[in-house]
């Protein structure tokens, strides 16, 4: 089985104006229009995590488009860590995008990567993360080679 969080972000969520999170699928570098930084708790689980994604578009318009990965939570004040999908560091890393839906609904298409390494500096003490990843979504007819990088501030404080 496999879990898959989607997160849509409210239209008007108000982040930090300093948030930086690009990407680029081989051409010019995609800037996120929303991008989220924050801390999750799995109530059954007990698991805690820091989530990271950009976001560009909007459900309702059929132009959704994010990644969105995550690890797990560490009780450091400062974290500088290079993490590896597959490499039992527990990161996850996934893509959603809109596809077309019924009148009147709302359709997502979500995949995990197949191969991923994310780079962050997180400070937990200014709720502040930097980093950089690359991802590979081959799986199910999917060629995305997303390279890019962020700069953010805790969006859930």
């Amino acid at each position: 089985m496999c879990e898959t969080t989607i997160f849509i972000p409210n239209q008007k969520t108000i982040q930090p104006a300093s948030n930086k999170f690009n990407w680029s699928l081989g051409g010019e570098p995609i800037i996120a229009e929303q991008s989220m930084f924050f801390y999750r708790y799995f109530i059954p689980s007990k698991e805690e995590s820091w989530v990271f994604a950009g976001v560009t578009g909007l459900p309702e318009k059929e132009t959704y488009f994010s990644f969105i990965f995550s690890v797990p939570y560490l009780n450091e004040d400062l974290t500088e860590r290079t993490y590896k999908l597959g490499d039992g560091q527990g990161l996850s890393f996934s893509h959603s995008h809109s596809v077309p839906a019924p009148s009147g609904g709302t359709a997502f298409t979500s995949i995990n990567a197949d191969e991923a390494e994310l780079t962050i500096r997180l400070d937990r003490t200014s709720g502040t993360v930097t980093g950089d990843y690359f991802a590979t979504f081959k799986s199910r007819r999917y060629r995305l080679r997303p390279e890019g990088t962020f700069q953010l501030t805790r969006t859930d404080q």
